[in-house]
C-alpha cells in the first residue's frame, strides 16, 4: 500500500481492526482493495471485476469478489456507526462534565444575580454571542425582568410582559427558539443593543418556566440546533440552581421571620406576670392561650404603692404583630399611670359598708386615683396613634385585699362575673367605651364588695366566640351554665372553662386568643 496522505476511510481501514479485516479478505485469494484513484490499498495488482464500497463521502473498490465487497461494506458501515456513537457519547460526556462543573459552581452561591452572571459566562464558552441577558419572571408584577447582561448597550432595566417579544413568547411556550434574522420576526422588540441573530431558551424548574436566557450576535450568524441544545442544557442546570437559591433564600427569610416572631412571642410572654402574686386571704388564677404566635389579649396582676392589687384583663383589636405591639403599649401605660400616687393615703368611708365589727369600711383614695390610668392611656393612644385606629376593650380594677372592695373601670370589655354561693350574683358591665378610640372620653368608676367565698371571673371574647368544626359558637350561655356548677377553688373554675372551650373547638382552628382571669376571696 502506498504512503500517500491518508483519507478518513484509509485511516479507518489502516487501524488494527480494519487492517486485520482487509488482510483476512485478501487472504481468501484472488482479490484486491483499491482506492478511487486506482492506488492499491491491500492485495496484489488488481485483476477482475470492480465492486464499489462506500464509506461516508469516499469510495473504495474490491476487485475480484462481489461477496468480499459486501463483507467490506458491512464492516465499514459498522465502524462508521461505532464512530458516530463514540462521538455522541463524547459529546454527552462533555455536556455532563460541563453541567457537573457548573453545578458545583452554582451550588456554592446563594445570590441569584451571581448565579445569573455565572450562567451567562459559561454560556459564552459554548455559544457565540456578542451580547446576552438572563431574565426572570417576577410574579408580583407579572413581568419578565432582566437580571444580568453582557455585551454592548445592554439594558439591565429591560422588562417584558407575558407573550411580548421573542423572549416572552419562548417563556410562555416553554420551548427554545432560533431566529437567525431578527428583522424577519414581527415579535422582535428593537432596543439600543445591536442584534442581528438571536437564540432564546427557557429557564425551567421542572416543567415550570421561571425565566429565559437570550444570546445575540451582530453581525448575523447561523445559530444551529446544536447551539440550541447546548444552551438549553445549560439553562436547565442554571434554572434549577436559581430555583434552589430562591427556595433557600425564602426558607432563610421564613426562618428569620419565625425567629423574630418567636422573639416577639417570648417578649410578649415576658410582659405577662411570670408568677402570679400570692395575696393573703385571696386566690388568683389565669389562663392565656394565644391563637397565633403573638396575641392581642393580655392580663396583669400587680401591686400598687398604696397596697392595692391591680387586676387587668384586656383585648386589643385586630390580630397578629400589630395588636401584639399595642398589647405591650396598653399594658405598660396602665402600669405606669396606675402607680402615680397623688393622694398619699387619704381615705373615705364606703357608704353602706361595715366590717365584721360593724365599723365603717374606708376606701383609700389612691385606689381611685390609680384608675385614672384608663383615661390617661386612652388619651395617649388616641392622640399619638390615631392614624392606626387601634383600641382595646379593657377591665382595670384595684382591689383592697383587706376589705374586699374592688374599684374598677370597664372600658367596653366583656362583663366580668361575680359568683356567690355557686350562682351568678352580679355582672360588672361596661362603664365606658373601648380605650384608645377617641381622646377625652369619660370612664365611670364603679365599686363592689367581694365577700368571703365570692369569686370574680373575667374572660375575653375568644371564649364565647370560639367555634367548633361546624362553625357553631361556644356562646356566653354555655359559659354561664358551666359557672353555675360548684368548683372547689377558682383555679378549678378557670381550668374547667379552658377545658370546656378547647373541647368545643375540637379539631377546628382556634380563631381568637383565649384569656381568663379568676379571683376568689378565701375564708379566715
Amino acid at each position: 500500500m502506498t504512503q500517500a496522505a491518508a483519507t478518513p476511510l484509509q485511516k479507518l481501514l489502516q487501524r488494527r481492526e480494519g487492517a486485520k479485516f482487509c488482510a483476512d479478505l485478501v487472504a481468501l485469494g484472488g482479490l484486491s482493495i483499491v482506492g478511487d484513484d486506482g492506488v492499491v490499498w491491500f492485495g496484489p495488482e488488481p485483476a477482475g471485476d470492480r465492486h464499489p464500497v462506500i464509506g461516508g463521502e469516499e469510495r473504495v473498490w474490491v476487485v475480484g469478489s462481489a461477496a468480499a465487497a459486501r463483507l467490506l461494506q458491512q464492516f465499514i458501515n459498522q465502524e462508521i456507526e461505532k464512530k458516530r456513537l463514540v462521538g455522541e457519547t463524547l459529546d454527552k460526556y462533555r455536556e455532563i462534565n460541563l453541567l457537573y462543573r457548573l453545578s458545583e459552581e452554582l451550588t456554592a452561591s446563594f445570590d441569584v444575580k451571581v448565579l445569573a452572571r455565572m450562567i451567562l459566562a459559561e454560556a459564552q464558552k459554548l455559544v457565540r454571542g456578542t451580547g446576552g441577558s438572563l431574565m426572570l419572571w417576577q410574579s408580583d408584577v407579572q413581568r419578565l425582568q432582566t437580571i444580568e447582561v453582557f455585551g454592548e448597550n445592554m439594558d439591565l432595566e429591560f422588562a417584558l410582559d407575558l407573550d411580548r417579544g421573542i423572549a416572552g413568547s419562548v417563556f410562555a411556550a416553554g420551548k427554545g427558539e432560533i431566529v437567525n434574522d431578527v428583522t424577519t420576526d414581527p415579535r422582535f422588540i428593537r432596543t439600543n443593543a445591536p442584534v442581528a441573530s438571536l437564540i432564546c431558551v427557557p429557564l425551567k424548574a421542572g416543567d415550570r418556566p421561571i425565566g429565559v436566557v437570550n444570546f445575540y450576535h451582530n453581525p448575523a450568524i447561523l445559530y444551529t440546533a446544536q447551539d440550541l441544545q447546548l444552551l438549553s442544557a445549560l439553562a436547565s442546570q442554571g434554572a434549577q440552581a436559581i430555583e434552589n437559591t430562591r427556595l433557600h433564600n425564602r426558607e432563610l427569610r421564613d426562618a428569620v421571620m419565625r425567629n423574630e416572631i418567636e422573639k416577639g412571642r417570648k417578649m410578649q410572654r415576658d410582659f405577662l406576670p411570670d408568677r402570679l402574686m400570692q395575696v393573703a386571704g385571696w386566690e388568683i388564677a389565669t389562663t392565656f392561650r394565644p391563637a397565633r404566635e403573638v396575641a392581642g389579649d393580655f392580663y396583669d396582676v400587680f401591686a400598687l404603692p398604696s397596697g392595692g392589687i391591680g387586676l387587668v384583663i384586656a383585648d386589643v383589636c385586630d390580630k397578629g404583630v400589630g395588636s401584639a405591639l399595642f398589647m405591650a403599649l396598653f399594658r405598660s401605660l396602665i402600669r405606669v399611670f396606675a402607680q402615680e400616687t397623688i393622694l398619699s393615703g387619704l381615705a373615705i368611708p364606703v357608704p353602706g359598708l361595715t366590717d365584721a365589727k360593724g365599723k365603717p369600711v374606708t376606701l383609700n383614695l389612691d385606689y381611685i386615683n390609680a384608675l385614672r390610668a384608663v383615661r390617661l392611656t386612652n388619651d395617649y393612644v388616641a392622640n399619638t396613634h390615631s392614624n392606626l385606629n387601634m383600641f382595646a376593650t379593657l377591665f382595670f380594677g384595684v382591689l383592697d385585699p383587706k376589705t374586699g372592695v374592688l374599684s374598677y373601670v370597664n372600658g367596653g370589655h366583656e362583663p366580668l362575673l361575680v359568683l356567690r354561693d355557686g350562682q351568678i350574683h352580679q355582672l360588672l358591665k361596661s362603664t365606658g367605651p373601648a380605650v384608645g378610640m377617641l381622646p377625652n372620653l369619660h370612664f365611670q368608676i364603679q365599686q363592689i364588695h367581694l365577700q368571703v367565698g365570692d369569686r370574680l371571673v373575667g374572660y375575653t371574647d375568644g371564649v364565647p366566640e370560639a367555634k367548633n368544626p361546624s362553625g357553631a359558637f361556644y356562646t356566653e350561655k354555655r359559659l354561664l351554665a358551666l359557672l353555675n356548677q360548684p368548683f372547689a377553688a377558682v383555679t378549678d373554675t378557670i381550668a374547667a372553662i379552658e377545658t370546656d372551650v378547647l373541647q368545643h373547638i375540637d379539631t377546628a382552628d382556634q380563631f381568637d386568643d383565649i384569656t381568663l382571669l379568676g379571683v376568689a376571696r378565701l375564708g379566715p
